[in-house]
């Protein structure tokens, strides 16, 4: 059997182990050995209750200094901000959490020590946090994204901690088979429920790929919603960039020319990109009566 023939052998058993896991009575019960033969050919882990696990790692960028959202007001660090009773970077735990992922590298900076306190070591939330101090939290992203480097060793799941989301939402980027070497972004196709336009991250697409992602694009027909999955390659990407003032997105465009950015359709389910204390309030008004 050549390479390609055992990559779509092996794809075909990973999806048909999967809808056997996800389709099973009881919530993805199984007998424990069929749950053992069944988390061999789909990469995932069983827990104490039979349900599966992603054995794939989430890390979150928490570090920035959230000037705009702390103006004219006591500053905290803004992944703290609450809302429905819960800080923000646990919304995105708990959303990480309900897909199967339960490994954390955690980027902090600013304040560092009040999201530590805070979260702990994720016992709590029956998830494991690992934190990554980034002393350089005043530079653009790609600094926090680069200091997850040495905790990550294969394919990696890539969130901000102040964008809120629905669980359903993270899930589909969570789901989504990367080919060997690529990327892929979760972006929302919706630009009618975009109110933070001006300030978001356009995305030209042609059919699922990716050509480029840019605050500047004047055509584009999606936003990004800044959750990645990705291949550790995209850290050499981002070192290339430099002092490029958004190296992520500059990263995600040098993927895009070689073919290799994939965008992943959030649909139907609505996120909110944190940045103002407006932006907030707002979210808390729409995430009221959503899950």
């Amino acid at each position: 059997m050549d390479r390609t023939a055992k990559l779509k052998h092996r794809f075909i058993k990973n999806t048909l182990a999967d809808k056997l896991i996800r389709n099973s009575p009881g919530g993805g019960r199984l007998p424990y050995f069929i749950l053992l033969y069944l988390t061999f050919l789909s990469g995932k882990d069983i827990n104490r209750t039979g349900l599966w696990e992603i054995r794939m790692k989430t890390v979150i960028l928490a570090a920035g200094l959230g000037t705009r959202i702390n103006r004219n007001r006591e500053a905290i660090p803004k992944p703290l901000y609450e809302v429905k009773g819960r800080n923000l970077i646990e919304h995105v735990i708990f959303n990480f959490k309900k897909a199967g992922v339960t490994d954390f590298v955690i980027v902090v900076g600013y304040m560092a020590e009040k999201i530590m306190r805070k979260l702990e070591d994720g016992s709590k939330y029956g998830v494991k946090i690992k934190y990554v101090m980034n002393y350089e939290y005043h530079k653009p992203l790609g600094s926090s994204v680069l200091c997850a480097e040495p905790y990550v060793d294969s394919e990696f799941l890539l969130a901000m901690s102040d964008h809120l989301m629905q669980a359903g939402g993270i899930k589909k980027i969570v789901d989504h088979r990367l080919e060997n070497g690529t990327c892929a972004l979760l972006v929302d196709k919706k630009l009618n429920t975009i109110f933070w336009m001006d300030d978001a991250a356009k995305v030209k697409l042609d059919g699922n790929k990716i050509l480029s992602v840019d605050k500047k694009n004047t055509d584009f027909q999606a936003v990004d919603c800044g959750a990645f999955k990705c291949s550790p390659v995209i850290f050499e990407e981002i070192k290339k960039a430099g002092d490029h003032p958004d190296t992520i997105s500059a990263a995600v465009s040098t993927f895009s020319r070689n073919g290799k950015m994939i965008a992943v359709d959030i649909g139907e389910y609505r996120w909110v990109d944190i940045d103002e204390y407006e932006e907030l309030e707002v979210a808390r008004d729409i995430f009221k009566d959503l899950s």
